[in-house]
């Protein structure tokens, strides 16, 4: 398997994900957010399976499917990147948070971005 940016994010995908459901509390320390919500806990695992499905998916499909899963992962991320800015518009985080989240996910959006165009055209 060549080690291109589709690759290289669903590989980071899976880690980051898998990071969020082993360990709850340190990802949401490292984000920033409030480990101490009983809730809290709950939904990171909820994110983490959804990161690695999404990077499992990835990784693993046909190269005539890559490019929309890539779609999709772009899709998962803008929407991240608004949850960003909504929870510092609610006052839900601290901004230096919502930014912290906002830039992970911008992160991801432009390695998305970068590995749909090395796809090339459909």
């Amino acid at each position: 398997m060549a080690l291109d940016h589709a690759t290289t994010l669903s590989l980071a995908r899976i880690v980051v994900g898998a990071a969020a459901w082993a360990s709850p509390e340190l990802s949401l320390k490292s984000a920033m957010l409030d480990p101490a919500a009983p809730q809290s806990p709950y939904l990171l695992r909820l994110f983490g399976a959804r990161d690695m499905a999404l990077g499992l998916v990835t990784l693993l499909a046909a190269p005539e499917y890559k490019r929309a899963l890539l779609g999709v992962g772009l899709a998962v991320d803008g929407a991240d990147a608004a949850a960003a800015v909504l929870a510092v518009q609610k006052k839900a985080v601290e901004p230096v948070a919502g930014a912290v989240l906002a830039a992970g996910a911008g992160a991801a959006i432009l390695a998305g971005l970068v590995a749909v165009g090395q796809q090339g055209k459909p």
